[in-house]
C-alpha cells in the first residue's frame, strides 16, 4: 500500500506544485529516488513520512495534503480510469457508497498484489453512513475522504464528509440532487 501511495502523492505533488517542489521534498525526506513505482515494495510508513516532509515544504497540514490527494485521484484528467471505475459503483451517490465494500476485491481482480484496506459501510439512517477503513498508513483515511468528497460531487450530491474517529468516516448526505451529476456513460468516450 505504500508503494501506491507514494505514487499517488508524487503525482499529485507534481501536478499541482511542479517537479520542482517533488524534488524539493525528496530532498528534505532525503530519499535516494524521486519517482516510485506502484508494483514495487518501500519502507513501512515512508508514505506518511514523505507526507510529512510534503506538509512543511508546502506549508499545510499533512491531513489537508492527503485528501487533495485522494480529490485529485478522483478529478484529474489523467486519473479518468479511477473516476470511470468508482461511478461503476452505481446511479447515485447512496448506491455508490453501498459498492464500496466490494472495491478491494475488484482492485484485486485486476491487481493480485494490491494490498488495499478493507472497507465496511453501516447505514445508520437512509442520509446517514459510518465508513471504518482500517488502515496501518494514517493517511489512508484521509484520502478516502477526499475521494469520497471528491466522488459526492461527481454525482451531484451536497455531503458532510469527515472523519469520525481513528479508523471511520462520518457521511451524511444533505441533498442527493444538489447539483447536476458530471455526466457519465457505461461506454468508454471514444477518441
Amino acid at each position: 500500500m505504500d508503494a501506491l501511495m507514494l505514487r499517488f502523492l508524487q503525482g499529485y505533488i507534481r501536478d499541482t506544485f511542479g517537479p520542482g517542489v517533488w524534488q524539493d521534498i525528496c530532498r528534505k525526506a532525503r530519499l535516494t529516488v524521486e519517482t516510485f513505482e506502484p508494483m514495487l515494495r518501500y519502507d513501512s510508513g515512508l508514505a506518511d513520512e514523505v507526507a510529512g516532509h510534503a506538509a512543511l515544504v508546502l506549508g499545510r497540514s499533512v491531513d489537508a495534503i492527503w485528501e487533495d490527494m485522494g480529490m485529485h485521484l478522483v478529478t484529474s484528467p489523467g486519473h479518468e480510469g479511477v473516476r470511470r471505475l468508482l461511478r461503476f459503483g452505481g446511479v447515485n451517490f447512496g448506491d455508490f457508497l453501498h459498492s464500496l465494500e466490494e472495491m478491494p476485491g475488484r482492485a484485486r481482480l485486476a491487481m493480485p498484489d494490491l494490498d488495499l484496506p478493507e472497507v465496511e459501510l453501516t447505514e445508520i439512517a437512509p442520509d446517514r453512513f459510518d465508513l471504518r477503513c482500517a488502515s496501518p498508513l494514517r493517511g489512508t483515511l484521509r484520502v478516502m475522504s477526499g475521494m469520497l468528497t471528491a466522488m459526492a460531487d461527481d454525482y451531484g450530491a451536497l455531503c458532510l464528509i469527515e472523519p469520525a474517529g481513528p479508523d471511520r468516516i462520518s457521511i451524511r448526505i444533505l441533498d442527493s440532487a444538489h447539483s447536476a451529476a458530471r455526466p457519465f456513460d457505461l461506454a468508454q468516450p471514444m477518441g
